[in-house]
């Protein structure tokens, strides 16, 4: 059977028998499946916000964060501006064509335009074929690489200076006293060639042999970067049916990843809480060991494999391969201690909701679609930032300005130009790239942010939809004997206990009922959930909710272009910059055990006393926590929740939400951000069998890992990186769809009951029904309270009592483990 609604009704209401009673059946998460016809391009669900914090109607929307909103907007002007004058001034065949001496680009440029290949010259000393040194300032343009050395290649020579002091003299009626004459002379002369290889038909390169190192001398050495470049591009050439390949994949596993979940949520969460641990700690190992080799040698297999290697080079490459291993690693070791400790329960009831959202038949594929689209527009758009970058890296100019005489160049005259010229970029030019990486950088968070503002303000839209009523295709009919139970009629029994079916401890309630002359006690089984109930919810009708098409995704997209492009700007870079202290927290809470404890999730949890070390320690840990979240915590996705609901901007849209949900309390507060890991590890897991399918095609399938087949790969590794890249941005985009429409309908429930409490019977769907039952019509006052203290007084209050406790054990005003005072020979009172 499926899983129910709340993790907490998983668990289906026995008898003492298993075999005496039935169990109640297990509806499934997917609530609606009726047809209907979608019409229209407008919605009713957008006409109940936004409605300000200080207000009480519906308000105009208007423009938020306009200052960021004109920055980026800016920032975006010049980089095009940049990329127009890189397309106009720029030629790409600068980056991947070689030069000669002379500035000229082989196989392009006048003179040489029917010698493609660079040919790097040698130094007059010569043993056999070979020089026994190459001058890499010397390159000439030939239209064949030498295979012997029988061929005479024009070489510009090293530069001679001759110097001679001059006696005194007398020209043209001025006195010398002495003059220094300094003569330099370079020449182009004829040398004879070296045995050479064609490397990827623009260069010729020494043969590999045992007489010399001339060829990694080169790979390494001028043609290290070049060679690379040069290798990505013909590998995404030749790459692209694997690429595409792992791009269907990951499309397919999210969409799989999503249609399981609505079905059997628990038994996913938990297989991927498990498979996520095992995949993050194996990539961890193999990153880790990339400090054992040599990290000069770029031909051994794990310097092929390992794209830090492939990207980097000698102790740097080490490092950071260290870095990611032991990131990775303490990533592992967190999601095992969620595994061990975390009670997935509390979560498949607002992911069922988050299902029934995005994958009920109401929603038809609006919702679906939208990843799809967001990976398709976000692969275009690093193709055109990319091609951008490549023309304006390519403004540059010949420079043939090289000799200087007392800090003053030497002039060219018509009658004598220099034969030797470099290639240089102007420092503006170097400020105008360094400008457009990070405007780029922006400008990708930015797209991503506002995939999200959309699918925030789907999501809001759809919950104020007007439900539609249906019969449950999952609901039947029980017992009387259960059903009596599940309606809470009969005799109810106390301190019963049941042992071996579940991992709840201590005495349960139970309901002694009769039918038809058969009396039976009937206790459920399994914790209780957010809505306090002890049996699974069956109900005859359910609710569905149909979606304009499209177009409910059309109205977030013009809000936030027109309305909240500033705020949804800034609202990626602070997320961004603040993601690593949430899951610092995170990760404390976890090694704490806490992850699940509602005390912790609602900022509570810091006035528990335990003054032992493990306790003090723990306290620490839990104070650190608290301290991150009530700081950072506030800059979380929520932001566009409040922005959609109150069109608030950034300052006020990150302090509102998070004491907004701190207030609500109850279910809300416990269940609000408990879908972040499981999309992570969701994250992790597609994104890992994609690249392992993609290194696997790469490397073992001949097609692409042959070096003499049509189709050949010559950066297998940057290649995997490229399609683990692909397959993360598809990933993500799928697993944040179910995580933020979880988070966004507890949002706007709190939202509805406050600003709408009589249209909410109308409009709140059947399985977020299921979670709130009991706090629909009124707040909860007990339950996970919120402290009505601001964020400073709170910490300040906890930090104060936290360190009186620590100095008062210390001092033997507690003790330790071990019965005595932790700081012994202080004086006593």
């Amino acid at each position: 059977g499926s899983p129910p609604y709340p993790r907490s009704h998983s668990r289906a209401p026995l008898a003492p028998s298993r075999a005496a009673v039935p169990e109640l059946p297990r509806a499934r998460c997917a609530l609606g499946h009726a047809s209907g016809t979608m019409g229209g391009c407008s919605s009713a669900g957008s006409e109940n916000f936004p409605i300000p914090a200080d207000k009480e109607e519906v308000q105009a929307r208007g423009v938020t964060d306009l200052g960021c909103g004109l920055l980026f907007t800016v920032v975006v002007a010049g980089m095009v501006a940049l990329a127009f004058v890189g397309v106009v001034e720029g030629d790409t065949k600068r980056l991947t064509h070689g030069r000669d001496y002379n500035g000229r680009i082989c196989g392009v440029d006048e003179g040489v335009e029917n010698q493609t290949f660079l040919y790097y010259c040698g130094f007059l000393d010569r043993v056999g074929d070979y020089p026994k040194h190459l001058n890499y300032q010397s390159k000439s343009c030939v239209s064949a690489c030498p295979v012997n050395s029988s061929e005479q290649i024009a070489c510009i020579m090293p530069e001679f200076v001759n110097t001679t002091m001059l006696g005194g003299g007398n020209q043209s009626g001025l006195m010398f006293d002495s003059t220094f004459d300094v003569q330099i002379t370079q020449s182009v002369a004829y040398q004879w060639s070296y045995p050479t290889t064609a490397h990827m038909d623009k260069y010729c390169v020494p043969k590999q042999t045992s007489e010399n190192d001339l060829h990694s001398r080169v790979l390494n050495g001028p043609l290290k970067q070049v060679s690379q470049f040069n290798g990505v591009v013909e590998s995404l050439k030749r790459a692209w049916p694997v690429l595409l390949g792992v791009v269907v994949l990951a499309t397919l596993l999210g969409l799989g990843y999503l249609h399981v979940l609505k079905s059997y949520a628990g038994i996913l969460l938990y297989f991927t809480l498990w498979l996520g641990a095992i995949l993050t700690g194996i990539f961890g190992l193999f990153f880790m060991y990339g400090l054992f080799p040599d990290p000069y040698d770029e031909l051994g297999w794990y310097q092929q494999m390992s794209p830090i290697f492939v990207m980097c080079f000698g102790p740097m490459a080490r490092f950071l391969s260290l870095l990611t291993g032991f990131l990775l690693m303490a990533t592992s070791a967190c999601m095992l201690f969620s595994v061990l400790n975390e009670n997935i329960d509390e979560s498949i009831g607002i992911v069922c909701a988050a299902c029934d959202c995005i994958l009920g038949s109401g929603s038809g594929f609006a919702f679906v679609l939208q990843p799809i689209t967001q990976a398709a527009v976000g692969a275009v758009l690093m193709a055109v930032l990319l091609a951008g970058y490549m023309f304006i890296a390519s403004v540059t100019e010949v420079d043939r300005n090289n000799m200087v005489m007392n800090d003053v160049f030497v002039p060219e005259e018509p009658y004598a130009k220099q034969l030797m010229a470099t290639e240089v970029r102007m420092w503006y030019w170097d400020l105008a790239m360094h400008f457009y990486t990070w405007g780029a950088v922006w400008l990708m968070i930015t797209f991503v942010t506002f995939c999200q503002f959309v699918i925030t303000y789907a999501v809001c839209d759809w919950f104020f939809i007007e439900n539609t009523m249906e019969p449950n295709p999952a609901a039947r009919d029980l017992p009387d004997i259960l059903m009596k139970a599940a309606n809470g009629k009969g005799k109810r029994l106390d301190s019963i206990r049941v042992r071996g079916v579940d991992k709840v401890a201590g005495s349960r309630s139970g309901w002694l009922t009769k039918t038809g002359g058969v009396q039976a006690l009937v206790v459920p089984i399994g914790e209780k959930g957010p809505d306090g109930r002890d049996f699974l919810r069956v109900d005859k009708e359910i609710s569905v909710k149909y979606l304009p098409g499209i177009c409910v995704m059309t109205e977030g997209i013009f809000a936030g272009l027109f309305h909240h492009l500033g705020t949804i700007a800034l609202t990626g870079v602070v997320n961004l910059a603040t993601a690593p202290f949430r899951a610092a927290s995170e990760m404390f809470k976890t090694f704490m055990g806490a992850g699940g404890k509602p005390e912790y999730r609602a900022g509570g949890g810091m006035d528990v006393e335990d003054t032992s070390r493990v306790g003090l320690v723990i306290s620490g840990l839990g104070l650190l926590s608290t301290f991150l979240d009530e700081f950072f915590g506030r800059y979380s996705k929520t932001v566009l929740s409040d922005v959609v609901l109150r069109a608030s901007d950034f300052s006020t849209a990150s302090n509102d939400s998070y004491e907004f949900i701190l207030d609500a309390g109850g279910t809300v507060a416990l269940l609000h951000g408990g879908t972040g890991n499981y999309e992570i590890i969701g994250v992790i897991i597609i994104t890992g069998i994609c690249t392992l399918v993609a290194d696997f095609l790469f490397t073992e399938v001949s097609t692409f890992s042959d070096p003499k087949g049509s189709m050949y790969v010559p950066e297998p590794g940057m290649m995997t990186l490229v399609a683990a890249g692909m397959a993360c941005m598809i990933a993500s985009g799928f697993m944040a769809l179910f995580s933020i429409a979880a988070d966004t309908l507890l949002y706007t429930f709190v939202f509805g009951r406050k600003h709408h409490p009589d249209k909410l019977s109308e409009c709140i769907p059947t399985p977020l029904m299921h979670m709130v039952g009991q706090e629909f019509e009124d707040a909860p006052s007990l339950a996970l309270t919120a402290q009505p203290r601001s964020r400073l007084t709170r910490f300040s209050h906890a930090a104060s009592k936290y360190k009186d406790t620590v100095m008062s054990t210390m001092r033997g005003g507690g003790v330790g483990s071990s019965g005595r005072p932790l700081m012994m020979g202080s004086s006593q009172p």
